[in-house]
């Protein structure tokens, strides 16, 4: 309840995938935004276009409690040679957010230097992404800082 989910979006992403990651947040009292390289939108797998809530370039994932990352193959090619993409996964992975990807977002994080731990969830696993969105994950802070 009151926290805010990111979705990293591009062309080509799957609708019904970002449908379900959204309505899962959704119902569990999260807010979400769509995020896009593009204040324009995305075509999505379908042809839809689909709006968004902000450019990925001005809305990192300090922004979010929790994030997703929803890519086609291609998209993410594109984004892992894009500074904001890459800090955005990173980032989210340093900050112990939890971290819902499909295959393309999974390429996006192999990018980025994510690894992979409880955390880090196959996006077609809502419940359990929910799950760990509403907790920082502790067992991960020892791999991304010394601790004192």
């Amino acid at each position: 309840m009151g926290r805010a989910v990111g979705i990293l979006i591009a062309d080509g992403s799957d609708g019904g995938a970002i449908n379900k990651v959204s309505k899962a947040a959704v119902v569990a009292g999260a807010t979400v935004k769509i995020i896009a390289p593009r204040v324009g939108g995305a075509k999505l797998a379908d042809g839809s276009m689909r709006a968004v809530d902000g450019q990925l370039a001005g809305n990192p994932s300090a922004l979010f409690d929790a994030i997703a990352v929803i890519l086609c193959d291609e998209a993410a090619k594109k984004l892992s040679m894009e500074s904001s993409a890459i800090d955005f996964a990173r980032d989210a992975y340093g900050h112990l957010k939890a971290i819902a990807a499909d295959k393309g977002g999974q390429a996006l994080l192999k990018t980025a230097g994510v690894g992979q731990d409880a955390g880090v969830l196959d996006v077609r696993e809502q419940d359990a992404f929910i799950a760990a969105a509403k907790t920082r994950q502790w067992d991960r802070e020892k791999r991304v800082r010394t601790l004192a």
